[in-house]
């Protein structure tokens, strides 16, 4: 089927369609993607970043670093195949790595990689998953020509192909998975997976009792074959995200962590003094289980508020999460500049994207999403259609593409502020790539410093700190 015939059945079922902001033409006249030389990034990665504007006094805040189960990078082009193919080139990599490939640096034997989407058969980002597991595919065609690559459905057998692309959402991929303790990899049917596009499936086999969360670290296995595998724990740790904008025109939020349950709401009601905060669970996606509690609350209201938000995970990803959903992190929440529709000021934020190549950063708008109903401070906690605008679990689409100057310019986002969250996004990437690595007793980074200042493009930074 073709991608458009695809996208046109997809329609019907109630898809984001994305795609439909993609305009090549106006992304290369206004120049994006922007490249940024990057020579600490020595792998793939991709990320996006949903930015806003605060309302007090118009200064750019993040809310949240979204790793590769995000979507939007259909909305500059309508495409995805740029992206595909730095995901393809990460796992020609790990196939190599792992002692796959023979003399000719072609598979030597039968291997696997996973496209997993969310916890829902029906899922309303298909019209960008899809087409873009398809250009994956045929990324790896062009890289191992003559070879058998077959798309597979995490339901079915395996045949003689070398290599399995196989798709299914997460439970369902979750099941098809084991950990081989002897060779420490992920295998399907005894063959191994080098690629796997979703963070989540990991918290998954955490949840299934296939790995043990506790030994997740970034350079576990497991972890290994991630697209932006180097990126995990600054992609999962909410918190230590905003330590990254330091020193950026980005405002670090107020954050703390509830490790468990037991004085959470003590905890919180402490914090309440800043004003209203966002409570959000480890490991989920798609907005499950984010809540708001306020400083007019009881005790025994926030409680409740908990309540749900475990009710909420366990509704969606299934019994078990209760023991991977913990720590909770809590943001102080931050109304936006409002986007004026009939009604009233909606709250909006901006998707920024981020491709990683060895050497090398490409940064694009992705777009610009707004919340269902318009924001009444009084209100708001009691109905999160005025202020999750996440669009891939409700029916409104709400969309406009971040290359959209009119709908920019109505909350304040000017030329200058835009660059302004391209170099804070880039510096982001960089400082959490170097972190990762000092955790692992990497001092490439350090040795290139000394030997030239300007190592760092966008600014130097002291790497000490988290």
């Amino acid at each position: 089927m073709s991608t458009e015939l695809l996208r046109m059945v997809l329609a019907q079922f109630g898809d984001i369609e994305e795609w439909r902001l993609g305009d090549p033409e106006l992304a290369a006249q206004l120049g994006y993607p922007r490249s940024f030389s990057a020579p600490i990034i020595s792998d793939y990665a991709t990320l996006f970043i949903d930015y806003t504007l605060d309302a007090r006094d118009g200064k750019p805040v993040c809310h949240e670093v979204n790793g590769a189960n995000a979507v939007g990078s259909d909305a500059l082009t309508g495409d995805s195949s740029r992206r595909a193919k730095l995901e393809a080139q990460q796992a020609v990599n790990r196939s190599r790595e792992f002692g796959l490939l023979g003399q000719d640096l072609r598979p030597s034997r039968g291997i696997v990689t996973i496209h997993a989407h969310q916890h829902w058969r029906w899922f309303r980002t298909g019209g960008e998953f899809y087409p873009r597991v398809d250009a994956f595919a045929e990324a790896l065609r062009n890289h191992w020509p003559g070879h058998a690559i077959v798309p597979r459905s995490a339901g079915d057998a395996l045949g003689d192909e070398t290599v399995s692309v196989m798709v299914g959402d997460v439970p369902a991929i979750g099941e098809r998975l084991a950990f081989d303790e002897q060779t420490r990899q992920l295998t399907v049917d005894g063959r191994t997976v080098v690629f796997v596009g979703n963070p989540n499936v990991l918290t998954e086999l955490v949840r299934l009792g296939k790995i043990d969360g506790e030994a997740l670290a970034p350079d576990h296995p497991a972890v290994r074959v991630l697209h932006g595998a180097r990126l995990f724990t600054a992609v999962q740790d909410k918190v230590l995200q905003q330590v990254f904008f330091r020193d950026t025109a980005v405002r670090r939020l107020r954050t703390l962590t509830l490790p468990d349950r037991s004085n959470a709401v003590r905890v919180l009601r402490r914090a309440l003094a800043v004003g209203p905060l966002v409570v959000k669970p480890n490991g989920t996606s798609g907005g499950a289980g984010v809540h708001v509690v306020t400083p007019a609350m009881a005790d025994a209201e926030i409680e409740t508020v908990l309540d749900r938000l475990v009710d909420d995970c366990l509704a969606k990803y299934g019994e078990g999460f209760e023991d991977v959903l913990f720590p909770l992190r809590a943001f102080e929440f931050v109304a936006s500049t409002g986007f004026e529709r009939a009604g009233g000021g909606h709250l909006w934020d901006l998707r920024v994207g981020l491709e990683l190549q060895p050497g090398r950063i490409d940064a694009y708008p992705v777009s610009m999403r707004l919340t269902p109903a318009p924001f009444d401070p009084k209100t708001f906690h009691k109905d999160r259609a005025q202020w999750v605008s996440n669009v891939s679990g409700r029916t409104e689409r709400l969309l406009y593409s971040g290359m959209d100057q009119a709908a920019l310019d109505a909350v304040g986002l000017t030329a200058a502020r835009m660059e302004d969250l391209f170099a804070a996004s880039v510096t982001w990437a960089m400082r959490a790539w170097d972190a990762a690595g000092r955790g692992s007793g990497a001092v490439y980074e350090d040795r290139c410093e000394l030997e030239n200042p300007d190592f760092y493009p966008q600014q130097a930074f002291d790497t000490g700190a988290r």
